[in-house]
């Protein structure tokens, strides 16, 4: 019975152990630079990878603009991503007649990012989806964002994050696109000290 007794503690004591290790991104905000690319899209489509790699070149092709995150943790290996960017561009409408002037282009994404490692890691590999909406000028539509990334903790309250995503088109008022980003994120409010 003694032996039984001790089994059992020790296995609620290694369970709340394992629990005080599992740590989940606090609510936070990050924000981004970023470049969107609608030309290297169109030529892989049209004329296949090889070709559009041959023929890279970044200048002209990269739009810039400017991104705000919201970052709230699901758990250890999971974190839901809110995003909503804007840049002024001429943003190719499939249809749509083809404008000389640059207008501002909205676009929002709902998104997981599936970590490969933890917050508690210096760097964290990430796979992310999810789905996003844009507007410009009076065409709205609706994409599906697919990527990966790299986040970099600083610190517990502070990170550095890569993000490039494929953007594809669920409407047809909606663009094939390259969203490449850089920013830098914390923590909304300051970890609660629990006491003793």
């Amino acid at each position: 019975m003694k032996k039984l007794i001790v089994y059992f503690l020790a296995v609620i004591l290694s369970a709340t152990t394992y629990g005080q290790t599992n740590y989940v991104r606090r609510p936070s905000f990050a924000i981004h630079l970023l470049k969107n690319d609608f030309q290297t899209a169109s030529e892989i489509r049209s004329s296949g990878l090889a070709t559009a790699l041959k023929n890279y070149s970044a200048s002209g092709r990269l739009k810039g603009g400017v991104g705000l995150s919201y970052i709230q943790g699901l758990s250890q290996h999971a974190d839901f991503v809110a995003t909503g960017s804007g840049s002024f561009l001429n943003y190719p409408v499939p249809g749509a007649p083809v404008s000389i002037n640059e207008s501002f282009l909205m676009e929002v994404a709902a998104t997981v990012n599936v970590k490969l490692l933890t917050d508690k890691d210096f760097v964290s590999p990430f796979i992310t989806t999810g789905v996003g909406a844009s507007k410009y000028r009076g065409y709205y539509g609706a994409f599906i964002p697919i990527g990966v990334g790299l986040q970099f903790n600083i610190s517990n309250d502070a990170f550095f994050i890569l993000n490039s995503q494929y953007r594809m088109r669920a409407t047809e008022t909606v663009n094939y696109h390259f969203y490449h980003s850089i920013g830098v994120g914390g923590n909304l409010f300051p970890k609660k000290e629990v006491a003793p």
